[in-house]
Parts: structure tokens; C-alpha cells; sequence
């Protein structure tokens, strides 16, 4: 009898591992399929969101600027000044006059390759295989009264990320991921809320709640023409 029971103990592990690696998939695909589909995503090659992001009792007028794998901007206009970063495939730029900078300045090499997810703009999970990534189901877990479904996705690179999707209408309420900036690693959380479907068929959240403050968007604009000199800092 001791002969069939290791056996029988792998193909329970290996079963179980089977049924967590399908909630993973399944759970993802859900997601898409709530937010558009992947179909829909995949036709997306600009963005232009437009909002308010609330900081140290102000409310700062900021636009983001996204072409698919080429760049992204982050304007930012405070006491009438504009402050804005760039980031590209290969390299970045900062322009904050408001820190006092007379001009705009190069972003480190760490820098600009943790902001690469920022150019993905049809996001991390459509055709995440394909991105070389992973995904792991965690369960399930409560977000302030909401049953959530955790899965952990790792990246080609190695960066992990943590998401909290909505176990009803299975929306990314939460994500949660290391960064480092300047040198320093540090966890990252942001909260998405106020969930609307665009004309184009995506839904998108319009409140994204960060460290740095809550951003509320008033507009998004789905495949604009950006030209490409936005991209590149005016010296």
C-alpha cells in the first residue's frame, strides 16, 4: 500500500496546481472580456486622458499622453507653470519648475526602465503570455467589504504585481508592486474606481488613487493623432 501512496499525494498537489493555474486564466479572462475584450484593446494605439489630480489641498489640471510601446507625457500645470515628464522606449526627461529647475533633465537608466509599463497601453494582461509573463492565483481575499479574487502577475523582467479584481463584475479595483525611484525600492499601491464604458467599448476607471494623490479624470480620448514631437523635451 505504501508503494501507491506518493501517486496518489502527487496527483492531488498536481491537480490542485492545475485548478489554480486555470482560476488564474479564467479570472483574467473574465476581466478583459469585462473591460472590452482583448479584441477591443488591441485596436487602441493612442490615449489622451485628461483630469485633476488633488495634492497638498490643490486641484492640478493633468493631461496623460500615451502612443502603444513608443512614449508616454505627464503634464502637470501648477501656479501656471507647466511641469511634465517624458518617458520613451529608450530614454526620459523631467521638467518640474515648481522644484525649481531651470531646465528639463534626463531621468536615470533604472528610472526609465521601471516606467516602461507605462507605454503598454493596452495593459499588462492582454496577451500576457505572449509578454513572457505569469500569473498565479492567490484566492480570495475582502477589500473593504468587497469578495476580491488576488492574482499575482510576474513579468519577463521579473517584476511582480499583485491584483484585487471584483469578484461580481471582475474590475481591477487594486494593484499593488515594488518600484524603485532614485535608488530606493518602495511599495506601490493604487485603487481604481468610478468605472465608465467609452463609445470605442472599453470601460475604463476614471478615479485612480495613489501615493502621490487621487487623480479624477474628466476625459479620455481613444486613438487621437499625438505627434511625435511631444516626446521629446524642448531645451
Amino acid at each position: 500500500m505504501k508503494l501507491f501512496k506518493l501517486p496518489l499525494v502527487l496527483g492531488i498537489l498536481l491537480t490542485t496546481s492545475t485548478a489554480f493555474a486555470q482560476s488564474a486564466e479564467e479570472v483574467i479572462s473574465k476581466h478583459l472580456t469585462a473591460i472590452g475584450g482583448a479584441d477591443t484593446w488591441k485596436k487602441i494605439n493612442t490615449m489622451k486622458m485628461s483630469g485633476s489630480i488633488t495634492a497638498q489641498g490643490m486641484e492640478i489640471p493633468v493631461t496623460m499622453t500615451t502612443v502603444n510601446k513608443k512614449g508616454f507625457r505627464l503634464d502637470l500645470t501648477i501656479m501656471d507653470a507647466n511641469n511634465y515628464q517624458i518617458v520613451t522606449d529608450k530614454e526620459g526627461w523631467m521638467f518640474f519648475p515648481i522644484q525649481g529647475q531651470q531646465k528639463p533633465e534626463p531621468m536615470t537608466a533604472d528610472d526609465v526602465k521601471e516606467m516602461q509599463d507605462q507605454l503598454d497601453i493596452q495593459g499588462e494582461l492582454v496577451d500576457y503570455k505572449t509578454k513572457g509573463s505569469k500569473v498565479e492565483f492567490l484566492g480570495k481575499d475582502d477589500m473593504e467589504g468587497t469578495e476580491v479574487l488576488k492574482i499575482k502577475l510576474i513579468e519577463k523582467s521579473g517584476k511582480e504585481k499583485t491584483m484585487f479584481f471584483d469578484a461580481g463584475n471582475y474590475y481591477k479595483l487594486k494593484e499593488s508592486q515594488k518600484l524603485k525611484a532614485n535608488g530606493k525600492e518602495m511599495e506601490v499601491a493604487t485603487t481604481f474606481s468610478n468605472f465608465k464604458k467609452l463609445p470605442e467599448g472599453i470601460t475604463v476607471p476614471f478615479t485612480i488613487e495613489s501615493p502621490n494623490g487621487p487623480v479624477t479624470l474628466k476625459s479620455v480620448e481613444v486613438n487621437p493623432k499625438v505627434e511625435d514631437k511631444i516626446f521629446k523635451p524642448a531645451l
